[in-house]
Formats: C-alpha cells, sequence, structure tokens
C-alpha cells in the first residue's frame, strides 16, 4: 500500500504550488495532503513557525490508515518539517532545496551570499513580498512564462517572525531523510544546500531551480512515488 505524502510548502507560496505535482501522484495512486501554512495564509494575523508546525501536525493526525507517512518541505518548510517531523506519522523527510537547520542554527548563516534579502519589499504590517522581476529570476530562473505568471498571481506575503520553535525537535537526527540539492538554485545556492545535505542519509541533485514543482514535476513526483512505494 502507497504511504501517504505531505506538501509543506515555502515563504510567500501555498498549497497551490503543488498543483503539477499532485495529479502524478494521484495517478501513481499516492494520497497526498497539502496544509495552508499560517505563516502565509494568514501573515497578517500573525502566523508563525509555530503555528505551522501545528498545521502539518493536524495534517498528520488526519491521515487515514497507520502507514508513516512521507513528509517533503521545500525551501522555508524545511524548518516546518525538521519540528513537525517528530510526529509519530512522519516517516521519511524530504528537503527540496530547503533549510535543515540545527539548534540555535540562524536561516542567515545557513543560506550564505544571496541576493533574496535585496529583493523583499517589506509591508505596513510586517509582512514581507518578494519583488515581481527579480522574484521571479530568485524563484522560477528555469519556469515557463506560463508558470511564473500562475505564480506570480498566488504568491502572498509572507510572516517571517517567530522563525524558531525552542528545543528543536531535528527530527531530521531520527528519521530516514533524503536532501534534493537544486543546482542552479538563485534563492539558496547550491554550496549551502550541500552543507544542508551533509546531514542527510541520502542526497539527490537535481539541475534545476528554486521551484522543480513548476519547472520539472516529473522529477518531484517520481521521487514522491518511490518513497511513497518503499
Amino acid at each position: 500500500m502507497a504511504r501517504p505524502v505531505v506538501l509543506v510548502h515555502g515563504a510567500w507560496h501555498g498549497p497551490w504550488c503543488w498543483d503539477k505535482v499532485t495529479p502524478l501522484l494521484e495517478r501513481a495512486g499516492v494520497p497526498w495532503v497539502a496544509p495552508d501554512l499560517p505563516s502565509a495564509a494568514s501573515a497578517a494575523t500573525g502566523g508563525d513557525l509555530v503555528a505551522d508546525v501545528d498545521a502539518v501536525e493536524s495534517a498528520l493526525d488526519g491521515l487515514d490508515g497507520d502507514e508513516p507517512a512521507v513528509l517533503v518541505g521545500h525551501s522555508r518548510g524545511g524548518l516546518v518539517i525538521t519540528e513537525a517531523g517528530a510526529h509519530p506519522r512522519a516517516g521519511h523527510l524530504v528537503y527540496l532545496t530547503a533549510l535543515m537547520l540545527a539548534e540555535g542554527e540562524k536561516t542567515a548563516e545557513a543560506i550564505g551570499p544571496t541576493t533574496l534579502y535585496d529583493h523583499l519589499d517589506r509591508a505596513d504590517d510586517g509582512t514581507f513580498v518578494p519583488r515581481p522581476g527579480p522574484g521571479a529570476n530568485l524563484f522560477y530562473n528555469d519556469c515557463l512564462g506560463e508558470d511564473i505568471a500562475f505564480a506570480a498571481a498566488n504568491i502572498r506575503h509572507q510572516n517571517m517572525g517567530g522563525a524558531r520553535v525552542e528545543p528543536s525537535r531535528e527530527a531530521w537526527k531520527t528519521k530516514p531523510t533524503t536532501y534534493v540539492v537544486c543546482t542552479i538554485d538563485q534563492a539558496i545556492g547550491a554550496a549551502a544546500q550541500r552543507r544542508m545535505a551533509a546531514r542527510a542519509g541520502a542526497t539527490l541533485e537535481w539541475d534545476t531551480g528554486h521551484s522543480p514543482f513548476l519547472s520539472r514535476p516529473e522529477l518531484v513526483a517520481a521521487l514522491l512515488v518511490g518513497l511513497s512505494r518503499a
């Protein structure tokens, strides 16, 4: 029986970012759920990392059956699965060009040199949103124009506060873990990804940018289907 897949989006995104992957999972008979994280869905009301972890744990609680789930985190979603991955229904963790931090490690330190922060605008409510042009280059540099337009129409403001859980559960220390390095990612460089990936039990490298769920959904789906059936 296929194990369920829980898809955890990154900053500024939402469940919509998996829309090209989920039909492929369904075709393969893999059940899935994609929770909407409060830090983006309810950014203006102060959703934070703790609220995001709660949302993913609720999704895990609601899964049918008792098979351990494949828990996928993209980008900032890596912070979420590092904590929610301690849940008993979380089996294999997948970090998709994601933040895989040790306790006390800061995001800026882990990412290293990047132009990401130079291309964010701060709203009056304290949330942040990428500027359309530079954001497209950072996140979607290998995507088709129609996919960039789709993402631009759905990008949301992000609450950047409350970006840690103390003490960290560091689920990647106790659960099987795969890190996917996206080698032409402009937001989180390949060198930074490889440093974090050294903590994982398995590492894959794809010649994609930051958003392979849009540019190469078949790669993402094939990985998840394989782990679901393992």
